[in-house]
């Protein structure tokens, strides 16, 4: 009787044991792990998909028709892991193709010629455009893109970030208010300590790593510069980085106080890509899935570049297709299935400052003003670079890429293009939308 009772006690404690063990085995990878895995599973480029040979940092800077080609394929060039739809179900788009809109035309104070929708595609200055009004898809056009293709973002990227911060707020995980220094150790004690997470959104921290400073792209000792090495943009140095790109920027100083002057620099979005993972302890291009991606009803999945060390091309290196850049517009109306933006979050991206925004900035700063001159451009807030005085609100990125939303007029403009020569005339859209959003058929 005693032998059976030891034996039902051994086994008890052996299957405690077991159990405990298998939770062991099963528990939630670290924030690190994550990363390891995420760099482990990207797709590295060979020189089978190698289609084309050019120089760091010329592919960014430089011109030509090898610039289309990289930013429709940017996967078989650098490396950048998935963002998954999963098991999601696609949300279609449906069709309700306007004959006349293609020919109304657009104007901008930039440009002095008028111009239309049909003759830039036809002119082959974008490689993509689509426009939807109530749902509904009323233009497309891929001139110099096939629709599956995943192109680059550029600084359209920089608003999932923003998106997925303003999520991280609702959650109570961190404040707009917040220091640096509170989410990331290696600032304590640093000149930008004290610089709030809104002035990273709003590009006020004064951080001494401007990307418009001459020799930013090009000057290897730049603090920039190191940035897209880092990021994998520019090739890693070898044998290695000396410093994290996090203590990079932590050491990297101060200019002026934060909250004096807009200059614009992805540094600012990097340092919010480090915070949004530490207080979530979940890499970027999770926080991209788990908050966007696997709402928005996407048609495939989307991508980003993810370095070595693990650093995410959060500020412009995302890729995705056309029609998905649409519905993530989408999801700010109110002809979403699933809406991902919170009455908070709409209130912080309509609320800014219109004296900083007026001030002399950074070349960024004066060709925003310049394109929508008495077109109503009234601040830019949380990453979206021009907020219209009738609440409509603008992002556009690196070689011509754009997303514009007018959630009163149910509007929705994303489009895609390249540097091509220095005229720049594939810049036509991103100095032309708002004269497109202001058409009398969208006032309906």
């Amino acid at each position: 009787m005693i032998t059976n009772k030891l034996s039902l006690k051994v086994l008890i404690t052996l299957s405690l044991l077991l159990f405990v063990g298998c939770k062991k085995q099963v528990k939630e990878p670290t924030l690190e792990e994550k990363i390891v895995l995420a760099v482990e599973s990207r797709k590295i480029p060979t020189s089978k998909d190698q289609k084309i040979n050019f120089t760091i940092p010329e592919s960014l800077i430089g011109r030509g028709p090898q610039i289309t080609e990289v930013f429709s394929h940017m996967e078989n060039y650098i490396p950048t892991v998935l963002i998954e739809k999963g098991n999601t179900k696609t949300i279609k788009l449906p069709e309700n193709i306007s004959h006349t809109l293609g020919q109304e035309i657009l104007t901008s104070a930039y440009f002095e010629k008028e111009t239309s929708l049909d003759q830039i595609c036809d002119e082959k200055q974008i490689n993509g455009v689509i426009v939807l009004h109530k749902g509904q898809v009323v233009y497309e056009g891929y001139p110099e893109m096939e629709p599956s293709d995943k192109h680059f973002l550029g600084s359209v990227s920089k608003t999932f970030l923003g998106t997925v911060i303003a999520h991280l707020a609702d959650e109570g995980k961190l404040n707009e208010q917040d220091p640096i220094g509170k989410h990331i150790t290696e600032f304590k004690d640093k000149p930008l300590a004290n610089v709030t997470i809104e002035n990273l959104l709003r590009m006020t921290s004064g951080i001494n790593c401007r990307e418009s400073d001459k020799g930013s792209f090009t000057d290897p000792n730049h603090c920039f510069y190191k940035l897209l090495q880092h990021s994998a943009v520019y090739t890693e140095p070898n044998p290695g980085f000396e410093e994290s790109l996090i203590e990079l920027l932590a050491n990297s100083g101060q200019i002026e106080s934060a909250g004096q002057t807009f200059d614009y620099t992805s540094a600012n979005s990097v340092i919010l890509t480090t915070i949004a993972e530490r207080v979530s302890s979940k890499p970027f291009h999770e926080l991209v899935q788990d908050y966007i991606w696997t709402r928005i009803g996407a048609e495939d999945d989307a991508r980003v570049t993810l370095s070595s060390t693990g650093v995410a091309g959060s500020y412009g290196p995302m890729l995705m297709r056309l029609r998905d850049l649409a519905r993530y517009g989408l999801a700010f109306t109110d002809d979403a299935t699933t809406k991902i933006a919170s009455a908070r979050y709409l209130n912080q991206i309509h609320t800014g400052d219109r004296a900083l925004f007026r001030s002399e900035g950074g070349t960024d700063q004066h060709l925003r003003k310049h394109y929508y001159e008495g077109q109503g451009a009234d601040f830019q807030s949380y990453h979206w670079d021009v907020i219209f005085e009738d609440g409509d609100f603008l992002k556009t990125g690196f070689g011509g890429q754009g997303l514009y939303i007018s959630p009163t007029k149910r509007l929705v403009i994303a489009f895609f293009s390249a540097k091509k020569n220095e005229t720049n005339k594939n810049m036509h859209m991103t100095a032309l939308v708002r004269s497109l959003a202001l058409l009398e058929q969208f006032k309906e």
